[in-house]
C-alpha cells in the first residue's frame, strides 16, 4: 500500500473510523498506521493472514461507503477550498494555517 493510500485510509479513520468494529479498528492501526504486515498482524492478533486482508479489506470498503454517503469529507474540503479562497491575503500564513486548523480538529 503506498503512502497516498495510507494518507486516505487515515482521513476515512480520523472521520469514521468509531463506526467501525474495535477489531477492525485495531487491523488498520496496525497495518496502516503502525505499517506491519499481514502476517505480523496475523500473529499479534493469533487470527490467519487472510482473515487479517479480508478484515482490512472489510473495513476499509465500509469507511468508504461511509463517506459515499455521508460525504463529510467533502464537504469539509469544500468548506476549507472556500476559505482559502475567501480569507483575505494581508493575513499571515500561520493565521491562515491556524484557522484551517481549527476546522480539521471538529
Amino acid at each position: 500500500m503506498d503512502l497516498k493510500r495510507r494518507v486516505e485510509i487515515a482521513v476515512l479513520v480520523k472521520y469514521y473510523g468509531n463506526l467501525l468494529t474495535e477489531k477492525q479498528q485495531k487491523v488498520i492501526e496496525m497495518y496502516v498506521d503502525n505499517n506491519l504486515s499481514f502476517s505480523e498482524v496475523s500473529e499479534e492478533l493469533n487470527i490467519s493472514r487472510q482473515a487479517v486482508k479480508d478484515m482490512l479489506d472489510n473495513a476499509i470498503n465500509s469507511l468508504e461507503s461511509f463517506e459515499n454517503k455521508l460525504h463529510f469529507i467533502s464537504r469539509d474540503d469544500k468548506i476549507k477550498n472556500k476559505l482559502e479562497e475567501k480569507l483575505p491575503r494581508q493575513i499571515d500564513l500561520a493565521t491562515r494555517l491556524e484557522i484551517i486548523s481549527m476546522l480539521e480538529d471538529n
